[in-house]
């Protein structure tokens, strides 16, 4: 297991199921990020300096997502060192139990199995377990976003959406709203809590960031990157009037992804599969809505946040 901690993001979602116990409350998840393609996973290790290539490395990963499944579907559990193991379970049909052994005779298991899953079972070992709270223990945590999923419209159809808003953002904005501003004493990063004898009762009170909320909306199947010189920016962050934002899209194949700013299209230019294009950040509170294409990803219950390169 590498031995460099690079942080994983912990989302916090808020329970809007009516009449339940914890409804209002907020729970945390994982910030997922773009799924690694078994290429990426073999220059992974490759860089993690293993004696073989990567052609090497790929090949025989490879052969494992051959044979693997291929073992499995024979009932045969296969484990792979102190990674764990893979097995199959069965999943019984609706209303598919049989009542006794008499019903048994001459029975179709494929009328009583409704799908044969593969599952898989962490290592528990002492040495390296990967399970639960233990594997806890090889993360490094840190809170990020809190994560909203809504119903819109994007060009007459309806779709969900997603938008993440920056935690650290969310708390400053609350205490500007009910006037409390931090713990510190006036000094850099204190909140101005102290205040100056002659701020005319501002003291104690948290200065509003400036700039404007750019609320950030994906739909369709592909990835999409929104960056401000270089750096990636995150749904809820503030910018400025006029910063300039930029956008990279990689569709499904096949599909043309669009882009708006409050409503108004975003040009978009194509070069080698990935679209890209710029807007300048009105003055104002702002939504970018970003279609990557590839059908109605979001109608029904589909949770399709934005990709993070």
């Amino acid at each position: 297991m590498a031995t460099q901690k690079i942080a994983m993001g912990i989302n916090l979602r808020q329970n809007k199921i009516i009449g339940s116990s914890a409804y209002g409350k907020y729970y945390p998840e994982v910030d997922t990020q773009k799924t690694l393609s078994l290429r990426g996973f073999a220059k992974h290790m490759t860089d993690h300096g293993s004696l073989y290539g990567r052609a090497i490395v790929e090949g025989v990963l490879m052969q494992i997502t051959e044979c693997l499944p291929e073992l499995v579907a024979q009932g045969i559990p296969v484990q792979l060192g102190n990674l764990g193991t893979f097995y199959p379970t069965a999943e019984v049909a609706k209303d598919a139990a049989v009542l006794d052994i008499p019903q048994m005779d001459g029975l179709n298991p494929n009328d009583i199995v409704k799908a044969i899953h593969i599952r898989f079972l962490p290592d528990a070992t002492k040495l390296d377990n990967l399970c639960g709270p233990k594997f806890k223990d090889a993360c490094t945590l840190e809170l990020r976003n809190i994560v909203d999923t809504q119903k819109v419209m994007v060009n007459g159809k309806q779709k969900t959406v997603t938008t993440l808003k920056p935690i650290a953002t969310a708390v400053a904005e609350w205490k500007a709203q009910n006037g409390q501003g931090g713990s510190g004493s006036g000094t850099e990063g204190g909140g101005n809590s102290g205040g100056n004898s002659g701020d005319s009762g501002n003291s104690g009170q948290g200065q509003q960031a400036s700039g404007f909320a750019l609320t950030i909306s994906k739909t369709g199947v592909g990835s999409a990157s929104v960056t401000k010189d270089g750096n990636a920016i995150a749904s809820g962050a503030s910018l400025n009037e006029d910063d300039e934002v930029e956008i990279s899209i990689t569709p499904a194949e096949g599909q043309v992804p669009t882009a708006t700013i409050n409503g108004s299209s975003i040009e978009l230019t194509e070069d080698g599969g990935v679209y890209s294009g710029s807007f300048a950040m009105p003055g104002q509170a702002s939504t970018l809505v970003i279609n990557t294409g590839g059908g109605d990803n979001g109608d029904d219950d589909g949770d399709d946040g934005l990709d993070k390169d």
